[in-house]
């Protein structure tokens, strides 16, 4: 740990956001200081699995690729995303998406998050220009006009041209920046496990929409799925307390035997599920990425690359600033990135929400809208193909 010392960046959250913030402005040379409460697990049982993983788009593994860091997480275990099937528990109405249809290999991968953090903390390390505070935390910081004191756990203290929050949906930095935060709880809780299915998960994406919320089969390394099953909370809390076989059983039947009987592999956990965002990006040499602004439904597995945007266009941002010479943290730098950033956000925060109603209507009419709209798009090779690049991130 280095101590009283100046960088041009601080991180705080070390997460896969805010490492891939301090990867992409490291690896061109711009000082960071990453500072995070714990590390990443460096190695693990071979036979264990992460229940927390993400979706990645093409988008975010060209991020990944681009540091050099794909290579490392291909070797640790990744899975191909192909194809995606969705259907829904009304009617006949499915949708069926390929990427081969859209001209690409894969519209992504899924990847268990502990691989993909600690394959770029892997490049992290190597990088001189990056100084990493393990098992420290934010205590509070004091802004002026030339740069941020930060003042960490067990006394450290080091000075920085720009902070960034990239510290979760609790957020510390945004809290003692007073910038306020909106949203819902959905009232509804997400179940997460990873299972042996008994058919080929065909690399891919398999979505089932039930009247108690949606149903996600995403295939994983070694032929395995991982599942996010959305419910009320009671339904969630009641298939948590199941019996291996008798979870198992229902989680068979709730997506039609698509993928044939399942075998539980390790533990179940469960989270709540809620919409929240902050309508302030930036304050004076301030700025939050990730989840620290924006949480959404895991409907379509979209809140990682979110993050991983809004790292990438803050890299940018102040990349260019600091070619050019200019103050990295000033307003008109930081204000770029507000903008590129909060329409996208919005939208897909937007486009989720509304498909969590759409689909967790009962209403009957509009579940045969719903239905027939779906198999509407489906015989659409045009928008097919634009659901496809836009899964995709591109």
């Amino acid at each position: 740990m280095v101590k009283d010392k100046t960088y041009q960046v601080a991180i705080v959250g070390g997460g896969m956001v805010g490492a891939t913030l301090a990867c992409l402005l490291a690896d061109k040379g711009v000082s960071v200081a990453l500072i995070d409460a714990g590390e990443p697990m460096a190695n693990w049982p071979e036979d264990t699995y992460d229940l927390r993983v993400s979706a990645l788009t093409l988008a975010s593994i060209n991020t990944f690729k681009a540091l050099g860091v794909w290579p490392d997480v291909v070797q640790l275990g990744e899975q191909a995303v192909e194809k995606m099937f969705v259907w829904d528990h009304f009617g006949s109405g499915e949708l069926d998406i390929d990427s081969a249809d859209a001209g690409e290999m894969q519209m992504g991968a899924v990847v268990e998050n502990r691989i993909t953090v600690l394959a770029i903390w892997k490049k992290l390390q190597q990088l001189e220009s990056c100084d990493v505070f393990t098992s420290s935390q934010l205590e509070d910081f004091n802004i002026d006009d030339n740069g941020v004191d930060i003042n960490l756990s067990e006394g450290a203290k080091i000075r920085a041209a720009l902070l960034v929050g990239a510290d979760g949906s609790n957020s510390k930095i945004r809290q003692i920046s007073g910038i306020d935060d909106y949203g819902w709880e959905y009232q509804q809780k997400a179940l997460v496990a990873t299972v042996r299915p008994e058919k080929s998960h065909l690399n891919t994406a398999w979505q089932r929409f039930l009247p108690e919320g949606p149903l996600a089969l995403l295939p994983l390394r070694d032929g395995l799925i991982s599942i996010v099953w959305t419910s009320n909370a009671q339904i969630t809390e009641a298939n948590l307390n199941l019996l291996d076989t008798d979870f198992c059983e229902a989680l068979a039947e709730a997506s039609e035997h698509q993928l044939g009987a399942f075998e539980l592999v390790g533990a179940r956990g469960a989270f709540p599920l809620k919409l929240q965002f902050s309508p302030e990006y930036t304050q004076q040499r301030m700025v939050l990425i990730g989840d620290a602004i924006h949480t959404i439904h895991p409907l379509a597995g979209q809140g990682a690359n979110l993050g991983l945007k809004d790292a990438s266009t803050l890299a940018a941002v102040v990349l260019k600033a600091h070619q050019k010479g200019r103050d990295i943290a000033s307003q008109q730098v930081l204000r770029r990135y507000e903008r590129q950033r909060k329409g996208d956000n919005l939208l897909m925060m937007g486009i989720m929400d509304g498909f969590k109603r759409l689909f967790g209507a009962d209403d009957m009419l509009v579940q045969f809208v719903r239905s027939s709209g779906m198999g509407a798009v489906n015989s659409s090779t045009l928008i097919k193909n634009q659901i496809c690049k836009y899964a995709m991130g591109l």
